[in-house]
């Protein structure tokens, strides 16, 4: 699979969290095209908005019936898709995915890119 990457947008440093969620959500999507796509092009951009970052990761490949996506992940196979899912809800994002047979597949996160600093100022204090 021949792969592409863009980056738009006015970067922002994300935290660490921010990071390692939409690297994993990168990884998986891709995994998912090698694996199940038999695609021959996959695009990964990462959009730096305002207030948001946004993973977008394509695939030229086969697409499925999203109705597979229901029910439980051990019914449907699709551990993989739950866990990113997961992952960019506990952020305070969304997961999208966009599909159809014959259409290929789009995976789309979007997390705010402003976490919350939980206990860092109770950190701070304790440390000083």
């Amino acid at each position: 699979v021949s792969a592409r990457v863009t980056v738009t947008g006015e970067r922002v440093e994300l935290g660490t969290e921010v990071q390692v969620t939409l690297l994993r959500v990168a990884q998986e999507a891709l995994a998912n095209t090698r694996r199940h796509a038999q695609a021959r092009v996959a695009t990964v951009t990462l959009s730096f908005m305002p207030d948001l970052v946004v993973l977008d990761v394509r695939d030229d490949g086969t697409g499925f019936d999203p109705t597979s996506l229901d029910g439980p992940p051990d019914v449907s196979g699709h551990f993989g898709l739950v866990a990113m899912r997961e992952r960019v809800e506990a952020l305070g994002g969304t997961l999208t995915i966009e599909t159809a047979p014959g259409e290929g597949t789009a995976v789309v996160a979007g997390i705010p890119s402003q976490q919350p600093t939980h206990g860092q100022a109770g950190s701070r204090s304790s440390a000083a």
